[in-house]
């Protein structure tokens, strides 16, 4: 499964990481001015899984696949929103755009805005 990740924050990162952990082929999509660096340096996460009742620590440095730009001729099945609410008005016009054949899901806590959303055919 091919997933893009619009967001290199902190969920985005997570979830990235553990899809690619799972098999997906997974691509961050990161502001402009950060795709050398992320793509040298990478993705440092720390996480505690505490699944089996026991704390295990992971620290390591993802290495995704990284763009800046999306490209409305792209390949992914699913693009996954990982921003800040504040930041849809910004990448909803861009998203409707280029998100191809994607399905398109929000991770994010807003509750008050799938009328905007709706709006920009996503």
């Amino acid at each position: 499964m091919k997933i893009l990740i619009y967001g290199a924050g902190v969920v985005g990162c997570t979830y990235g990481w553990q899809l690619s952990k799972a098999g997906c082929d997974v691509t961050v999509l990161v502001r402009k001015g950060q795709k050398e660096f992320v793509q040298k340096n990478g993705i440092h996460i720390i996480c505690s899984d505490f699944r089996e009742k026991v704390k295990k620590d992971t620290d390591i440095i993802f290495k995704p696949t990284v763009i800046d730009e999306l490209s409305s001729n792209n390949d992914f099945e699913y693009i996954i929103v990982s921003t800040n609410k504040l930041q849809l008005s910004t990448i909803l016009p861009s998203l409707s755009k280029s998100a191809g054949k994607a399905n398109v899901v929000f991770f994010q806590n807003n509750w008050d805005v799938f009328t905007e959303i709706l709006e920009f055919n996503l």
